[in-house]
């Protein structure tokens, strides 16, 4: 398989971990190749001509302020002390974190020799420059690379090392270079059995970068991407306004928080009545405005993720909800089921508004198209149940003055836990919360997350182990991010065939 290049924002914790540099300077970067709304694919996300551009001219300004700012912290070097030694130690200190692992002798000689003759024509500080300029081009600063190791016995497996299995855990769980304690476990070989690897996924879990990591997956998994600038309409907003987009996004992300970090069960994440709002969306969802910026309010028309409003106004268009695409979510991101393409010669604008008729009425007319009905069948039924919420992610039980039809189906699951007529979200959403399909779907996406690739029928050893887990925790969250960690997909990789020798 490919190496993993670093995404964007790993790009960017990694360097203000490493230098404490905050400037994000992968804001100027291209997107990501994203597979199924993920940005750490790796066979999508690799280095274009133009990205490694960037990488060059991101390294240089990195590095000129690295020196110009903390150069007593990053390469010491005493009054008196010989330059070329203070180089060779600043080359092996800083190489191990850069590199996440002991630079190979070959590698250290190589940076020695540019500092060696920087130094002959500048001073201290600029040869220093110029090998950490180098060092953040280099494919072991921006890929995760991985060694060649020994096959196990038993299936022929190449289980990774433990700097390997450091750098693997960070950036999984913290979306980072590894802390200090973590390089202190791979350096004494604490990184090999499942136990030491549990210890150090539950304490990298605790720490903020984690908090961060969980809201990042949750952006990726629902393509939040747009969110921040997301325009939508309603006559009392006037020309509309992407303000809400920002609180909807922050709301989102108090949610991830509340579900994984203070519930911490899978349940909530399905059926939690807790909405954070703002100012602006205590206004707009007709309830008491918060003392703070962000406040968790109850509110009884509410069902987990389903209702958040800013997953709602999402899966919407700009001035009307959106059956469709709130029914092809559930089915293909919850129940993780294919929903197969439209054919070319179908228009899939949706209906135009219509003010003597409710949305489902007008889109019904899928379901009367002998052309529409095979997919529509399997999505519309689903996505008519949440029609209780409009585009800006409000309750209503009225549309255009009629009241709002909140009966539902879902069919051709396969799964009787699932299938079957339903009223409204909150039916929806228990069926969901407590359907074995979805949950061994959340911990596919999770899994899918964490190695960086879609999974495979060389996977299913693997998807089996960490759904299993999930099932003895009784759904608790964050032992299925730690049962992620001890699958044999996250610690082993499949053999270089010859050819890749």
């Amino acid at each position: 398989a490919p190496i993993a290049l670093l995404t964007r924002s790993q790009y960017d914790n990694t360097i203000e971990d490493l230098l404490g540099d905050t400037t994000r300077p992968s804001t100027l970067f291209p997107p990501e190749n994203q597979v199924e709304g993920f940005r750490n694919n790796v066979h999508a996300h690799q280095a274009s001509p133009l990205l490694v551009e960037m990488f060059q001219e991101a390294a240089e300004g990195i590095a000129a302020r690295a020196v110009a700012t903390r150069l007593d912290g990053i390469a010491p070097c005493a009054s008196g002390s010989d330059p070329l030694e203070c180089g060779r130690s600043f080359v092996r200190s800083f190489g191990l974190r850069a590199f996440r692992r002991p630079l190979l002798d070959a590698e250290a000689e190589i940076f020695d020799r540019l500092f060696q003759r920087t130094l002959a024509n500048e001073s201290y500080a600029g040869a220093v420059e110029l090998v950490l300029t180098a060092m953040l081009q280099s494919p072991q600063f921006l890929y995760r690379v991985d060694s060649v190791g020994a096959p196990t016995p038993e299936t022929g497996a190449v289980p990774f090392g433990p700097y390997e299995m450091a750098s693997r855990l960070s950036y999984f769980l913290t979306g980072s270079m590894p802390d200090t304690e973590l390089f202190q476990a791979a350096a004494e070989n604490r990184l090999a059995t499942n136990e030491e690897i549990a210890t150090q996924a539950r304490r990298l879990l605790a720490t903020p970068r984690a908090r961060q990591m969980v809201r990042e997956f949750h952006h990726q998994w629902l393509r939040l991407d747009n969110l921040p600038n997301l325009m939508r309409t309603a006559p009392e907003l006037g020309a509309g306004s992407t303000e809400l987009g920002r609180d909807w996004l922050a709301s989102l992300d108090r949610f991830v928080d509340h579900v994984y970090w203070d519930a911490g069960n899978a349940s909530a994440l399905f059926t939690s009545k807790v909405v954070y709002v703002t100012p602006r969306l205590a206004t707009l969802y007709g309830v008491a405005p918060p003392s703070t910026d962000l406040a968790p309010v109850e509110l009884p028309d509410r069902a987990g993720l389903l209702t958040q409003p800013a997953l709602l106004a999402v899966l919407a268009h700009p001035d009307q909800s959106a059956p469709v695409l709130r029914g092809a979510f559930v089915r293909e991101r919850l129940m993780c089921l294919p929903v197969p393409p439209p054919p070319p010669t179908v228009n899939n604008m949706p209906p135009d508004p219509d003010p003597n008729a409710t949305t489902r009425e007008r889109f019904r007319v899928h379901t009367e198209s002998d052309e529409c009905r095979a997919c529509h069948q399997l999505i519309d039924g689903i996505g008519f149940g949440l029609e209780a919420y409009d585009q800006l992610g409000r309750y209503r039980e009225l549309e255009n003055g009629l009241p709002v039809d909140v009966s539902g189906d879902v069919v051709g699951t396969g799964d009787p836990e699932l299938d079957g007529p339903y009223a409204g979200a909150q039916a929806l959403a228990a069926r969901l919360g407590s359907s074995r399909r979805v949950a061994d779907c959340l911990a596919r996406s999770w899994y899918q997350y964490a190695v960086g690739r879609t999974p495979a029928e060389a996977d299913a050893c693997s998807l089996e182990q960490v759904t299993s887990a999930f099932q003895r925790s009784q759904g608790d969250l964050r032992e299925l991010l730690v049962a992620v960690t001890l699958s044999d997909g996250f610690r082993y990789r499949a053999p270089l065939t010859e050819e890749a020798r």
